[in-house]
């Protein structure tokens, strides 16, 4: 009687686990399941920058600070935008240095020479003056330009933002730093078809 039960309660586990079996056979050949080879989130994006473009030159400068009415607007912008700098620098004349060195000066002012504030060697090397460009491409990117700086700011890559700041510092240091000449302006590009059209047709 106990090897009857045994064989029973065997047969009946044999039984249970192939039903579950044909249940799950019959549900693929209901269902297909199709699973593609990468997930539709992770495409592959491939960044290139577009055939033959130039990257952008620096500001014109000479002709921005040239009218009187736009530079009076780009220096109330840079006032404005020099918002961000003063928890590092103090902007006032004969005023403190700060995390950073007192700014009312620095246009024209000799790279890291003023009075008091101890400037890191990398800034020490990069030597020159502050003026348009030199302002314009540090502010861009301070920790790039000078390697090394302690000047913990990413920059400012908005470039009317980077223009107006720079009007603005210009309006607060005694230093006379004449303006650059206007950039030449670029000629009207003519297009291929013009200029084929242009062509007289030789003979043939």
């Amino acid at each position: 009687m106990s090897s009857l039960r045994n064989n029973s309660i065997l047969g009946a586990g044999l039984g249970a686990v192939l039903g579950v079996m044909l249940v799950g056979i019959g549900a693929e050949t209901v269902v297909h399941p199709n699973y593609p080879e990468k997930a539709a989130f992770l495409p592959d994006v491939v960044i290139e920058s577009p055939a033959g473009q130039a990257p952008a030159g620096p500001p014109d400068f000479g002709r921005l600070f040239a009218d009187p009415a736009g530079l009076q607007e780009l220096i109330a912008r840079g006032e404005r935008v020099h918002a961000q700098c003063v928890s590092c620098h103090n902007f006032d004349a004969g005023g403190p240095n700060a995390i950073g060195p007192n700014l009312h000066d620095v246009f024209g002012r000799q790279v890291a020479s003023h009075a008091g504030f101890e400037y890191s060697d990398a800034m020490h090397a990069h030597g020159g003056a502050w003026n348009y460009l030199s302002l314009n491409e540090f502010l861009t990117s301070p920790g790039t330009v000078v390697r090394g700086t302690k000047m913990a700011f990413a920059g400012i890559r908005n470039d009317q933002d980077r223009v107006a700041l720079i009007a603005f510092l210009r309006s607060i240091s005694p230093n006379n730093v004449p303006l650059p000449a206007p950039l030449p302006e670029a000629a009207p590009a003519e297009s291929e078809g013009a200029s084929a059209a242009e062509t007289p047709a030789t003979p043939g």
